[in-house]
C-alpha cells in the first residue's frame, strides 16, 4: 500500500448521538470508503472534512451528514495525514512546542485588533460611499418602521410650529446638500425624552422632546448640522457596514453561513440605539461648527443645547469610565471645544 493509502480501524459516530459503533476506512487516490455493520458507503476526498489539530489531539473524519469517525490509533493516522499534506517543517515545529502554540495566539490576537482597529474601519467607510442609493432607502425605511415600533409617534406639536421647523430645516442645508436632495425633516414625539438622529436615507428624526429644550432657533440648527454632519460623512451607513462585516465575519469563523444575504438589511434595526465612535461624533461637531459660523449663527445656542441634553442623559457621555477607554466622546470636553471655537 502506497504512502497515499490507508486501512484504519477506528469507530463511527452517527450525526447527533453519542453512541458509536466499530468502523473500518480505507483510503485510497481521491477516494474513501467507510465499512459499518450496515454496508459500505463511499466518499470523495473533497465531501470530507479532516482539520489539523495540536499534537496529543485525537484528529477526526467529519462527513457530508455530520457524522465523524475516530481512528483507534490516532498516532498512526496522524502520522499517515503529516505525510500526506507534506507540512512545512516550522508548521511542525510550532505545533510540537507551547512557545510556538503562545506565538500563533498571540499572532491571531494582534491580527484581531488590526482587523478591528485599522481593517474594518477602513472597509466600512468605503463601502459606505459605495452603497448604491436604493440600499439607503430600504435601510432607511426599515429603520424609520422600527423607530414606530419602539414608542416614536406623530407630533403634538402644531401645524404652525411644524411649519417654522421645516422652514428652519430648509435654511440651515448646506448648498451642496441642497443641491443632491434626499434630506427630509420628520418630527416625532417620543416618550423617552429628547432625541436627534439621521437614518441612512437622509431622513432627520427631531423629537417634540428635543424641540422643547431648545431655547433658540440657533440651538435647533446645531442640532440639525450635527446630524447633517452624521449624514454628509455616512456615519450611519459606516456602523451598519462594520456591525454587519463583523457578523458575517463571526458567521464565517464558526462556519455558519445561513443568512448571510439578510444581515445587511437586519443591521438597520440598530440604528436608534448606535452609539458614534468618538472621532465620527467630533467630525459631526466640527461640520456643524464650521456651518454655523458659515451661517453667522451663534455657537452659543449649540452649547445650550448639548448641555441640556448632557443633563437629560448624564450616563450617555462616557463620564462613567475613563476617557481613553470610552468610544463615546466626553460630553464636557466637547462642550469646551465649542465654547473655545466661539471664542467664549
Amino acid at each position: 500500500m502506497s504512502a497515499s493509502e490507508l486501512e484504519c480501524d477506528g469507530y463511527y459516530q452517527y450525526p447527533g448521538q453519542a453512541a458509536r459503533e466499530a468502523a473500518r476506512i480505507t483510503f485510497r487516490d481521491a477516494s474513501l470508503t467507510l465499512r459499518l455493520d450496515a454496508g459500505e458507503r463511499l466518499f470523495t476526498l473533497s465531501q470530507l472534512e479532516i482539520r489539523p489539530a495540536p499534537e496529543g489531539v485525537p484528529q477526526a473524519i467529519t462527513f457530508p451528514d455530520g457524522g465523524r469517525f475516530m481512528p483507534a490509533n490516532p498516532a498512526a493516522f496522524r502520522h499517515w495525514y503529516e505525510n500526506r499534506h507534506r507540512k512545512p517543517p516550522l508548521i511542525n515545529a510550532l505545533e510540537r512546542r507551547k512557545s510556538g502554540i503562545a506565538a500563533a495566539l498571540i499572532g491571531t490576537l494582534l491580527t484581531a485588533v488590526f482587523y478591528v482597529a485599522v481593517l474594518l474601519p477602513w472597509l466600512s467607510e468605503t463601502i459606505a460611499y459605495h452603497l448604491p442609493v436604493a440600499v439607503e432607502q430600504q435601510l432607511g425605511e426599515v429603520s424609520e418602521q422600527l423607530l414606530v415600533e419602539q414608542g416614536f409617534s406623530n407630533s403634538s406639536l402644531s401645524a404652525a410650529r411644524q411649519a417654522q421647523l421645516q422652514a428652519l430645516f430648509s435654511a440651515v442645508t448646506p448648498a451642496e446638500m441642497r443641491d443632491k436632495g434626499g434630506l427630509r425633516l420628520l418630527i416625532m414625539h417620543f416618550p423617552e425624552g429628547a432625541n436627534a438622529l439621521m437614518l441612512p436615507n437622509g431622513t432627520m428624526i427631531l423629537s417634540d422632546e428635543l424641540v422643547a429644550q431648545a431655547k433658540s432657533d440657533d440651538a435647533l440648527a446645531a442640532v440639525m448640522l450635527h446630524e447633517m454632519g452624521h449624514y454628509r460623512y455616512r456615519h450611519s451607513l459606516q456602523m451598519l457596514v462594520r456591525s454587519s462585516l463583523m457578523t458575517l465575519s463571526m458567521m464565517l469563523v464558526v462556519g455558519d453561513v445561513d443568512g448571510i444575504g439578510d444581515t445587511l438589511l437586519q443591521s438597520a434595526v440598530f440604528v436608534n440605539e448606535m452609539r458614534f465612535s468618538r472621532g465620527m461624533e467630533n467630525e459631526a461637531d466640527e461640520f456643524a461648527i464650521a456651518e454655523m459660523k458659515q451661517q453667522g449663527r451663534s455657537l452659543q445656542g449649540m452649547v445650550q443645547i448639548f448641555a441640556a441634553l448632557k443633563d437629560e442623559h448624564p450616563d450617555d457621555d462616557g463620564l462613567t469610565m475613563p476617557d481613553w477607554l470610552s468610544t463615546h466622546p466626553n460630553m464636557e470636553a466637547r462642550l469646551e471645544r465649542i465654547r473655545e471655537a466661539s471664542g467664549g
